[in-house]
C-alpha cells in the first residue's frame, strides 16, 4: 500500500517543531506520572519489577511530522504511516492486524476476525465479538460499509487502490450474518495474497458514520450509490485536527484508544478506551500523549533534559548514536535512565524517478544504462558506516531485505548487486553517447537509438542535470543526498536539491499529476521523502502496489509490460517462486533509486515502562505498554 514512511528521527523522515513547545507538552505528562507514582529510574540498576496501572506516556513523533487525516478510507496524499499508525489504527482497526513479534506476518491474536476461509472462488470472513464504543457490534455491515465504498470512483480516492484488484476482483460480497461476510472473487488468486494484500486493506466502519452531511444519515452500508455523497462527507471533516476530539463522529472507536485532545502546539492526546474488546495486559497506562518537533536535534534536546520536561518514549538521531561494537545491535546508550533498541520498517527503501516529466528533455531516466550508473553513485555501505553510525541495512533490490523473510529470493540474499562503483558509471555514460568532463554537466554527444548513442528521445546537447526535492529535518538522510550529488558530480551529472517539509513533498509528486488511472505530466524530477515505502496495509511485497502501472503507489508513473506480467503471477502462484521470479527482473531494471534502509527509530524507552519489541509494521500497541516500580 502507499504509505510513505516517516522515520522517528534517526532513521528519519521529516522534521520537527520547537523544542519549547514540545517541553511544555511533556512537561504535563511527566506531572500525570509523578501523580501515578511511576517516577524515573535508571536502567540496569536493577530497578523496579512490579507493574503498575495507569500513568501517562509522552511520545516524540517523527521529525516535522504531523498526523494530518483520521479517516481511514484515506486519499493518497494522505495515505502515509504517521496517520494510520500514529492516529487511525491507535482508534479504529483494521479487520486484520499484521506484526507478530518481529516478523510481518498475520497477528491472529489482534485481528477483528478469524483467519478467512476460501472454498474455490468463494472467501468467508467470521468476525470475532468486538464492540464499538457506542455499544454497538463490530458487524458485517461494517465491513459492508467499507466495501461498498471501495465500490464506487469513490475508490479512486483510497491511497492503495490498484486498478484490477480490489474491489475491482471481487463480483459480489454479502453478509450471511451479523458476524459473518463473503466475498466471491474473480478469477483464481493465491489465499496467502488475497489475504495479505486485499483483505488487508478493509478497516470496519461503523454504522454512526453512514452519514452524507452533518446529522443526515445514508446507507452506504447497503446501497452502494449513496457511498460518494459519505465519502466526501467524511472527507470534509477528515482534515482539521482541532475537531477530531470533540466530533461525534471520530469519538466512535473499535480500537483500545480514543483521541481526546488536541492543543495549539499540536500534541494529540489519547486516553484508553474502556470498552475496548481486545487484548490487553492487566497493568497498563491510560493515557497516551504523541508530542512533535520541528528537527531530530529538538527532540533530542527534549530527551536529554529528562526531569519534569521529560519524554517516555523518544528517539535517539543517527548523529548522536554510539556504534554498535562487533556482533551487537547496539552501543553504549547516551541517555542515561533509557532503554535503547533499534526498529526496522517492513518496508522498501527508496526513491522515485519521474518517468513522464513535464520536462520532456528527461527522456534519459527511461534509459536503464543511466539508472545503472545513478545506482552505482549511491554508496550505501558509506551511508551506513558514515551518517547512519552503523545501523542502516543494505538494499539488494525491490523487495524489503529486513527482517530477512521467505519472500526474498536467493539473488538477494547475495547482496548489493550495485555495490559504488563510479568508474563503471562513468563509462555507462561514455558508452552510450556522453562526454563527460568532470566539473561540468556532461551532455549528449551522440544522439540516438542505436548502440553507443543516448537512447531515444534524447537529444543532441542534452545535458544530465536534475532537481531532487527531499524531506528535510533528518540528518542521516540530507548526509546521504550530499554524498549522492558529490558522488555525481565526478561523471557528470548534476543534481540540485531543494528542501521542503515531509508534507511538501508529498504534495509535489502526489497532488499536482492526475489520478493513478490518468496520469499527466509531473514537474518534479527525482524526489525523496525519507526512505521509501512500508508494506501496510499490503503486507506480502509482490509489487502491484509501487510497480504496476497506474497503480496508486507507483509514484514515478513506471510502466514495463514484462512487469506487469510478471507482477500478476505474483498474484496468482500460491508458491513463492513467481516472487523471486518478479523480484529478480525488476531489480535488474531499476525502477527507483534504491538506497540503505535505516532504522524507522533507534527508540529511547524510560527504565521503568516496559514497551516490549516494537513491530516492523510500525504499528504502535500502547495498550500493551505498563509502568513498573
Amino acid at each position: 500500500m502507499w504509505r510513505a514512511v516517516e522515520r522517528h528521527g534517526t532513521p528519519g523522515r521529516p522534521a520537527r517543531r520547537s523544542g519549547r513547545l514540545v517541553s511544555a507538552a511533556a512537561g504535563l505528562g511527566c506531572l500525570a506520572l509523578v501523580a501515578a507514582g511511576c517516577g524515573q529510574t535508571s536502567a540496569g540498576s536493577g530497578g523496579p519489577k512490579t507493574p503498575v496501572s495507569g500513568g501517562v506516556v509522552t511520545y516524540a513523533l517523527p521529525a516535522n511530522v504531523l498526523p494530518n487525516y483520521i479517516f481511514p478510507f484515506t486519499p493518497s496524499q494522505y495515505f502515509s504511516i504517521v496517520n494510520s499508525d500514529n492516529l487511525q489504527y491507535l482508534t479504529y482497526r483494521p479487520l486484520y492486524w499484521y506484526g507478530d513479534g518481529r516478523l510481518p506476518y498475520l497477528n491472529k491474536q489482534l485481528s477483528l476476525a478469524y483467519p478467512p476461509t476460501y472454498h474455490g472462488q468463494v472467501v468467508t470472513i467470521r468476525l470475532k465479538s468486538y464492540k464499538w464504543s457506542n455499544g454497538e457490534s463490530v458487524n458485517a455491515g461494517d465491513v459492508l460499509f467499507w466495501m461498498h465504498m471501495m465500490q464506487t470512483d469513490a475508490a479512486s480516492n483510497w491511497g492503495g487502490y490498484v486498478p484490477g484488484e480490489l474491489p475491482d476482483n471481487i463480483s459480489s460480497v454479502r453478509a450471511v450474518s451479523a458476524t459473518e461476510v463473503q466475498m466471491t472473487i474473480k478469477g483464481k488468486y493465491s489465499p496467502l495474497w488475497f489475504t495479505d494484500n486485499e483483505l488487508s486493506q478493509i478497516t470496519p466502519m461503523p454504522r454512526a458514520w453512514d452519514l452524507s452531511g452533518a446529522g443526515q444519515k445514508s446507507d452506504c452500508t447497503h446501497v452502494v450509490s449513496d457511498c460518494p455523497a459519505v465519502f466526501n462527507y467524511l472527507n470534509s471533516i477528515a482534515t482539521n485536527p482541532s475537531s477530531w476530539p470533540s466530533s461525534p463522529i471520530w469519538k466512535i472507536v473499535d480500537g483500545p484508544w480514543q483521541l481526546t485532545g488536541y492543543n495549539s502546539q499540536h500534541a494529540l492526546t489519547f486516553r484508553f478506551n474502556k470498552a475496548y474488546s481486545g487484548p490487553v495486559p492487566r497493568h497498563h497506562i491510560s493515557t497516551f500523549v504523541e508530542v512533535p518537533f520541528t528537527s531530530e536535534e529538538a527532540e533530542y534536546n527534549v530527551l536529554q533534559a529528562g526531569g519534569s520536561n521529560r519524554l517516555d518514549v523518544g528517539y535517539l538521531p543517527t548523529v548522536d548514536a554510539p556504534v554498535p561494537p562487533p556482533g551487537a545491535q547496539v552501543g553504549q546508550n547516551p541517555v542515561p535512565g533509557y532503554r535503547l533498541q533499534p526498529l526496522y520498517t517492513w518496508g522498501l527503501s527508496y526513491f522515485p524517478y519521474n518517468f513522464n516529466p513535464a520536462d520532456k528533455q528527461l527522456a534519459v531516466i527511461s534509459q536503464l544504462y543511466f539508472r545503472q550508473a545513478l545506482q552505482l553513485l549511491v554508496n550505501q555501505a558509506a551511508i551506513i558506516q558514515g551518517p547512519l553510525h552503523g545501523y542502516g541495512k543494505l538494499t539488494t533490490g525491490v523487495v524489503g531485505d529486513y527482517p530477512r523473510t521467505r519472500y526474498l529470493s536467493a539473488a538477494a540474499l547475495r547482496g548489493d548487486p550495485y555495490p559504488f562503483n563510479p568508474t563503471q558509471a562513468r563509462k555507462l555514460l561514455t558508452s552510450h553517447g556522453w562526454n563527460v568532463v568532470p566539473g561540468t554537466n556532461a551532455t549528449c554527444a551522440s544522439p540516438g537509438a542505436g548502440p553507443g548513442q543516448c537512447g531515444p528521445g534524447v537529444h543532441a546537447g542534452a545535458q544530465l542535470n536534475f532537481t531532487l526535492v527531499y524531506a528535510t529535518g533528518n540528518a542521516w538522510e540530507e548526509a546521504a543526498l550530499l554524498q549522492l550529488k558529490s558522488n555525481a558530480a565526478q561523471v557528470g551529472i548534476n543534481i540540485d536539491l531543494i528542501p521542503k517539509t515531509f508534507n511538501g513533498v508529498l504534495s509535489e509528486i502526489v497532488g499536482g499529476c492526475g489520478s493513478s488511472a490518468a496520469p499527466r505530466p509531473c514537474p518534479w524530477e527525482l524526489a525523496d521523502w525519507g526512505q521509501g515505502w512500508s508494506y501496510v496495509p499490503d503486507y506480502l511485497p509482490t509489487g502491484e502496489e509501487l510497480f504496476q502501472t497506474k497503480s496508486a503507489g507507483n509514484l514515478g508513473q513506471y510502466s514495463n509490460a514484462r512487469d506487469n506480467t510478471l507482477i500478476a503471477a505474483t498474484l496468482h502462484d500460491a508458491s513463492l517462486r513467481a516472487m523471486w521470479k518478479w523480484e529478480n527482473y525488476l531489480t535488474g531494471q531499476l525502477p527507483v533509486v534504491l538506497q540503505p534502509e535505516a532504522p524507522a527509530a533507534l527508540i529511547e524507552s524510560v527504565a521503568n515502562l516496559r514497551i516490549g519489541a516494537q513491530s516492523p509494521t510500525l504499528a504502535i500497541t500502547p495498550e500493551d505498554w505498563y509502568y513498573v516500580r
